[in-house]
């Protein structure tokens, strides 16, 4: 599971129809509005706006203004499609992004693990949007190899992004409390590529990123000859996370389900995937 900033956003789940479904009723908080002052539940020619929000973290997401905004994205435009909905897409701090999606502001956080979400109270789909696998990254010409926390403890700057979630060696490891003091929260609205910065320039001797997302962005930025991959432990599913205050919130998850479902049957899932060089986590 990157940058402007955005004040408070609201979304609006009016009457939805999806498939055979029927109409949905609407429900609209108390007093919410949009963000341009028009009533919430107002509707317009692309349908019900679904907000969905996330921190950089391309390949899933990536810049809302380019042709490639995250391959997650694209399936969400897919799936969420007019007339019926309109998918609205922007880069926030993480932690904001999760708050906004949990209060109602937003309709859809992006990326995050089935843990994550049940302890947040987000509603996920039995549909992963990917299998991605977190890494230590350390400077070109740092020997170090990573298979167990305790490789670790030679390091005295760890980068991670606030509000993500780390699991197995590397989890551990930043959750012990002895390492408090090294683990470096990065916040922001480009956490990913700040740690990649700091890492190169020396700023950090050590960086716990997703696989895809950090191939990415040394690539971007031309680190190749100063950032190395240390050791990577397995793959976990990640999820987009559904808020709890959207009305008739179970149906969009189910049709989230559906539609991923008909992504793969198609073959359209495959040709988006392709766009970013990435492959379908699903075996056949």
């Amino acid at each position: 599971m990157d940058l402007r900033a955005v004040g408070r956003w609201v979304w609006v789940l009016g009457a939805l129809l999806a498939g055979s479904s029927g109409a949905w009723a609407q429900a609209v908080p108390t007093g919410a509005v949009t963000q341009s002052g028009a009533p919430a539940g107002a509707s317009n020619a692309g349908g019900q706006v679904l907000l969905a929000l996330s921190d950089p973290w391309c390949p899933y997401n990536c810049q809302p203004d380019s042709d490639k905004p995250g391959y997650v994205v694209e399936m969400l435009r897919e799936i969420f499609a007019p007339p019926a909905w309109q998918l609205k897409y922007q880069i926030v701090p993480w932690d904001r992004a999760l708050q906004q999606v949990r209060e109602g502001q937003a309709a859809i956080a992006l990326e995050l693990t089935r843990e994550q979400a049940q302890r947040l109270g987000l509603l996920i789909g039995h549909e992963p949007v990917g299998e991605p696998a977190d890494c230590l990254y350390v400077a070109a010409s740092n020997p170090l190899r990573f298979s167990q926390a305790s490789d670790l403890d030679g390091l005295k700057q760890v980068a991670v992004v606030s509000g993500y979630e780390y699991e197995y060696a590397l989890g551990e490891w930043i959750n012990r409390p002895e390492n408090k003091a090294r683990v470096v929260m990065t916040r922001g609205a480009n956490p990913a590529e700040v740690n990649a910065r700091n890492l190169a320039r020396g700023r950090l001797d050590g960086v716990i990123e997703s696989a895809a997302v950090m191939h990415m962005l040394v690539q971007q930025l031309r680190l190749q000859d100063k950032i190395r991959e240390a050791g990577c432990q397995q793959a976990s599913p990640v999820y987009v996370g559904f808020s709890p205050r959207l009305p008739n919130a179970a149906q969009l998850v189910e049709h989230f389900d559906q539609g991923i479902a008909e992504l793969r049957r198609s073959k359209r899932l495959a040709r988006i995937l392709a766009r970013y060089g990435q492959q379908d986590w699903k075996a056949d």
